[in-house]
């Protein structure tokens, strides 16, 4: 069967898509022209503006009148993408399911766009309906490339990856890290939305610094707007730089790839710079516009890069003759190879969400909750940042299974997770962990605020593609830096609570950091074969179980002085010191009989037990704080 992209169809569908692709980022722009300029409201009416649907002159109708007109253009070009879509590419699910999606997603916007008229600008609603513009924005660049890689390149020409495992790893990771760009670049962008809807646009009118500190007072509650806001850009850049470095390694293979990553580096570079220009400039229209039009460019190459390496497969040495030649295989064949359909849908994504670490990571995160409140809590503000927790941390271990799911297979503690069982389409993995994600974001930002949700965000980030596409496969050290990830929740729980991160709350932080090295590595110690099947260097592999053992002790007595001056800086009382007393006693005689019994029944006990003295170590510093009350 000749594809239809081949012929006149495919050319003129290949055009259709990418001139929706830009109006639709018009759109974006002349929307962000409507915000910054509070011409909202200069047709106060809809679908009419001011009883016409021609407006009468003046400044403030016409940009409004604008932008409905671009989105006039944008529902008649989507409308054209489906009814061709349906007609030509409807075997084609990587087209046909994008198109549709955009067609829904735009229905969504534009009633939005009404109510966002009848309610006068509510600040939530300008806030979703720009989210699902860049939904549209997303939906209709995965058409047009999909449209373009079936008509011009192939998987082969767009990548050229050859050989074995080593290249399906690097694959891997890099369209991890191109994932996280979209994903840190989307939050980023929705942050500025939120910083403008709010007023926050001049809280610091400096920059780099904010009101000439690195970290400013955070009293004022746009000062945490504005601040959180240059937080997560500074937090996004890391995986746009690291796909960017990873890109460049391939640049031989992937020069499409590679280039395309340096243009989203330059972009995002752009955006900061535009985005600082604008505060020290006091919010100059034109760079204002900018800074949005620059962070939708930069979503855009990310959503295409993304769809560009999850298109491409690595080739290899088994692969047929016609597949090493630069042939795609379908669609609808990546992913794992014939899922099976045994056991409930339900345990295999409570699996793939780890539940036993969700709970110990929401044990911090409440006790953090209650020692901030001094014991009380609205239930409320409990749940929903339980919720959020529980999604963000089911999120980030849902993507870890699918970027881990090449070397799961090889180890005997993770062979049977979905994935490696073939019990779940990776790909339907990645959607829930991404679905997770954002479903945190959003029940942490309504329902809690803004500080908890951006920590929640950076968490995620950090553990997925520094730790685990990054640091786990590189370095024996990566338990060490990786433990900022686990320690995020504390931080989530107090700022849920007070909408601030204080020193107490920070100590908190470095006591699960310090803990994440002792626990960890008693874990790598009893399973090492498998680490060394995967070849992954943890510190039992890379420097023997003797220096491991060596290690844990040395963590474990940093981890107790830092529980220990809670006390002696009197954050804590009485209470706490004698309970903390009791179990670091416990835990430090785990620790040293780990070093003079080389066995794993030592190692065991130990890891055993520092779950335990974790959850039990918080809930002496709730039992303190309620006292102290």
């Amino acid at each position: 069967m000749i594809s239809p992209a081949a012929g006149t169809v495919g050319r003129g569908f290949r055009a259709l898509t990418l001139a929706a692709v830009a109006v639709t980022f018009v759109l974006i722009v002349v929307g962000g022209i409507v915000r910054v300029t509070g011409s909202g409201l200069g047709c106060p009416d809809w679908p009419t503006c001011h009883g016409y649907l021609i407006p009468p002159p003046g400044r403030e109708p016409w940009i409004e009148f604008s932008h409905r007109l671009v989105a006039g253009v944008v529902s008649v070009l989507v409308a054209a993408i489906v009814v061709a879509a349906w007609r030509s590419y409807r075997s084609d699910r990587a087209i046909l399911r994008p198109a549709l999606a955009a067609a829904g997603a735009l229905i969504v916007q534009i009633l939005l766009g009404a109510i966002t008229v009848v309610l006068e600008l509510p600040p939530l609603i300008v806030w979703i309906h720009l989210g699902a513009a860049l939904l549209v924005f997303a939906c209709l660049i995965v058409v047009a490339t999909n449209a373009r890689m079936a008509g011009g390149w192939s998987s082969g020409q767009v990548v050229g990856w050859s050989g074995g495992r080593m290249e399906a790893r690097l694959r891997s990771r890099i369209l991890g890290l191109a994932l996280a760009s979209a994903i840190s670049i989307l939050v980023l962008t929705l942050l500025g939305a939120t910083v403008v809807n709010t007023g926050a646009s001049l809280a610091c009118p400096d920059w780099p610094l904010c009101r000439s500190a690195i970290v400013p007072p955070l009293s004022d509650p746009l000062v945490v707007v504005h601040f959180t806001h240059r937080f997560a850009a500074l937090a996004a850049g890391i995986p746009v730089l690291l796909f960017a470095v990873e890109a460049r390694r391939v640049r031989a293979q992937a020069p499409r790839v590679s280039r395309g990553a340096l243009i989203l580096l330059g972009l995002f570079v752009a955006q900061v710079v535009v985005g600082g220009l604008t505060a020290l400039w006091s919010l100059p229209l034109i760079l204002r516009a900018l800074h949005l039009a620059v962070a939708a460019a930069a979503w855009g190459v990310a959503v295409a890069l993304a769809v560009v390496l999850a298109r491409s497969r690595p080739v290899t040495s088994e692969a047929p003759a016609q597949e090493r030649q630069g042939r795609a295989e379908p669609a609808s064949n990546a992913g794992a190879a014939h899922p099976s359909t045994g056991g409930s849908a339900f345990r295999k994504y409570l699996y793939l969400a780890k539940p036993w670490i969700i709970a110990l990571l929401l044990t911090t995160t409440l006790t953090s909750m209650l020692i901030a409140g001094r014991g009380s809590v609205s239930l409320p503000l409990a749940v929903f940042t339980l919720i959020g927790g529980a999604l963000a941390s089911a999120g980030a271990n849902a993507i870890n299974c699918y970027v881990d799911r090449d070397i799961d297979g090889l180890m005997s503690r993770t062979k049977n997770r979905p994935i490696p069982r073939h019990q779940l389409d990776p790909r339907r993995a990645l959607a829930f962990g991404l679905v997770a994600s954002s479903a945190s974001f959003a029940i942490l930002l309504v329902f809690v605020n803004l500080l908890a949700a951006t920590l929640a965000v950076f968490g995620i980030i950090y553990y997925v593609f520094v730790y685990t596409l990054w640091l786990k496969r590189s370095t024996p050290h990566n338990i060490v830096i990786g433990g900022i990830a686990g320690a995020v929740p504390p931080l989530v729980g107090w700022a849920a609570v007070t909408g601030r991160v204080d020193l107490l709350a920070l100590y908190l932080f470095l006591i699960v950091f310090y803990w994440t090295p002792p626990h960890t590595w008693a874990l790598a110690i009893l399973v090492r074969g498998d680490y060394e099947k995967a070849n992954v260097p943890m510190l039992p592999v890379v420097r023997g179980e003797a220096e491991t053992r060596r290690h844990i002790w040395l963590y474990s007595l940093q981890m107790v002085a830092v529980t220990l001056l809670l006390f002696a800086f009197r954050m804590l009382g009485w209470v706490y010191l004698a309970l903390a007393l009791v179990l670091n006693g416990l835990f430090l005689w785990y620790a040293y009989r780990l070093t003079r019994e080389m066995d794993k029944p030592a190692a065991r006990r130990l890891y055993k037990f520092s779950q335990l003295y974790l959850a039990l170590l918080f809930v002496a510093m709730v039992v303190d704080a309620s006292a102290l009350s």
